[in-house]
């Protein structure tokens, strides 16, 4: 870790955002040419003025980087189905914000998606993929050391390190690796479901958007007393104003709203506190965008949340 430690403090302009894949083979070949002909991408000259999104791509024995400074299509999951065809593909992507995380996909399936600010959550069709040698990514967590854990997390996973050699105080050196720059091509996006809920608990989100508004209520209702049940509040008598405004079909006022999106929620578990909190905030919010805070509970009740489900599922389940 300490070598990416190095790598990011030399380059701080890579904070504003990175995604850096590696192609390996596996009933294919891992060659640039060929991942050029999968990312639909064409080579750029310098000068170009309609080279679009690039990337940059080397050969390093079997493998191929690819490597952005700004920007996420590596990670996308309609780009890694056409990248992982044959291949296994690892990706580390962030963006200015702090938000990012490690992508894994082999033979078209996206096996696992990471959250590098919480490495305990995953999703994709195998998240226990990633459920070994994540001490260091863990012992980052909160710290300005996250990126460079994830970075090293996947070159112990893939066996290839992004060379520092390669790289000038403005990205990919051309001079000094034998880069190749591309144009990326254009991949439609996937349909995709309106909340992150949805990725995790897709059915049970579908039925409670589409479920009468007395049922979301009740459901949401029933997340919200999980969360101040397993929690104690800053202020315990907003709190439960909250949840009695949800049950009661209640609108309130822009201020009392703000000071419920303020409220601290105590506990072991910063980001547990964190989703208990935007649980609260969100579930008093207008139309069914307010499901998302039945997905923010699912985040902060982790131990009780088979049973919440079973009690959601039983609601919406009396609606068909």
């Amino acid at each position: 870790m300490r070598y990416y430690d190095d790598f990011l403090a030399d380059r701080d302009w890579l904070a504003e955002g990175l995604s850096w894949a590696v192609v390996q083979p596996a009933s294919a070949e891992a060659t640039v040419d060929g991942v050029i002909k999968r990312l639909r991408a064409r080579r750029v000259e310098p000068g170009d003025k309609h080279a679009g999104e690039l990337a940059d791509l080397a050969q390093i024995g079997p493998d191929v980087v690819v490597f952005q400074d700004n920007g996420c299509a590596l990670s996308r999951p309609e780009v890694l189905r056409w990248l992982s065809d044959g291949t296994r593909v690892h990706t580390v992507d962030w963006t200015i914000n702090g938000n990012g995380g490690v992508t894994y996909a082999v033979y078209g399936k996206v096996l696992a998606r990471m959250d590098m600010n919480d490495p305990d959550r995953r999703h994709g069709d195998d998240p226990s993929a990633f459920a070994d040698d994540l001490d260091d990514v863990r012992a980052a967590l909160g710290t300005e050391y996250v990126r460079s854990a994830v970075m090293a997390f996947v070159e112990r996973r893939t066996g290839v390190r992004l060379p520092a050699e390669w790289m000038s105080d403005e990205g990919a050196d051309t001079e000094a690796g034998p880069w190749v720059t591309v144009s990326l091509g254009a991949f439609p996006s996937d349909p995709r479901p309106p909340s992150n809920f949805g990725h995790y608990e897709p059915d049970l989100d579908a039925r409670l958007r589409a479920a009468p508004e007395t049922v979301r209520r009740a459901a949401l209702t029933l997340a919200l007393r999980a969360v101040t049940t397993r929690f104690r509040f800053s202020d315990e008598e907003l709190a439960r104003q909250a949840v009695e405004a949800v049950e009661r079909g209640l609108t309130l006022d822009q201020e009392t709203r703000s000071r419920i999106a303020y409220l601290k929620a105590h506990g072991d578990d910063v980001h547990a506190c964190s989703s208990a909190v935007h649980a609260l905030h969100t579930a008093i919010g207008s139309g069914v965008d307010a499901v998302d805070a039945v997905g923010a509970a699912r985040h902060a009740i982790v131990d009780e949340w088979p049973a919440v489900r079973r009690d959601l599922y039983r609601l919406v389940r009396e609606t068909g």
